[in-house]
């Protein structure tokens, strides 16, 4: 009965960001199937189909995931505070305050210094990928990835991926031990830290071609926040990884508002 309660408070979460990214899809897929032939188009699903399929899939993904950290972060000594006040947990003593200074001020580094990277490798990329990078500012794309990347790729990648290989490491290097040391951690961290990089590939692919730099770019730039927010997981709790990412999308809206360039 836990494990449900568990599952349902985090997929509830989760799936708000696949919803919103759903909707916010709707005018890429236009696009796209605006290109194709007329006898190529005509075999297409409708429209509602297409974004049906799409939300299922990342539905079943999100579940998969959430099973997964569900089953794999209570050895390892991961934590959610949802979980721990909602379910059966006993609350552990650390402050939430103290995460929210670490998650917005390691979310605000994490902004800084991919927006000084990104500038640096910017003439190198695709014209569209520069135009895209110098979009105006919008408040749904925003909440989108606010809530999307902020709640749902931290239960997809955090919660369900680094909390995976953690827990593989630990039985299959350090079975011995009993909780895996920091070197377990870290390489799960830097693992997902890359997959998170090259799982945005397909994306960038609607916008511009890929190249060798456009990979190295998506894999140097996601992989910065990924060991940011791992590591805040690790430290903290998944909410704090969580803040720290919605806190990330914040703060290039801002930037944005104010001109700065984001990513």
């Amino acid at each position: 009965m836990a494990v449900l309660k568990q599952f349902a408070i985090l997929f509830v979460l989760g799936s708000l960001g696949i919803v919103l990214f759903v909707m916010t899809s709707i005018p890429a897929i236009q696009q796209q199937l605006a290109t194709l032939p007329a006898e190529v188009a005509a075999q297409v699903p409708p429209l509602w189909v297409i974004l049906m399929l799409q939300g299922v899939q990342n539905a079943i993904l999100l579940a998969i995931a959430i099973l997964v950290g569900i089953f794999c972060t209570r050895p390892l000594g991961l934590r959610s505070h949802l979980l721990e006040r909602w379910v059966s947990y006993p609350p552990k003593s650390t402050s939430f305050a103290t995460e929210v200074k670490w998650s917005l001020g390691l979310g605000g580094v994490t902004t800084v210094v991919i927006l000084l990277v990104n500038r640096l490798m910017e003439p190198a990329l695709p014209p569209a990928l520069q135009a895209a990078n110098r979009g105006e500012a919008n408040w749904l794309n925003t909440l989108t990835a606010m809530l999307y990347g902020g709640i749902t790729e931290e239960l997809l990648m955090r919660w369900g991926l680094m909390s995976l290989l953690a827990w593989a490491g630990w039985k299959l290097l350090q079975r011995r031990a009993t909780s895996p040391g920091a070197a377990i951690y870290w390489g799960a961290i830097a693992l997902t830290a890359v997959l998170f990089g090259l799982l945005h590939l397909p994306f960038t692919a609607t916008i511009a071609p890929i190249t060798t730099w456009v990979v190295i770019r998506a894999v140097l730039l996601n992989g910065i926040a990924g060991l940011a927010f791992g590591w805040l997981f690790w430290q903290y709790s998944l909410e704090a990884a969580m803040l720290a990412h919605i806190s990330f999308h914040a703060l290039i809206f801002v930037l944005n508002l104010l001109h700065v360039q984001a990513i």
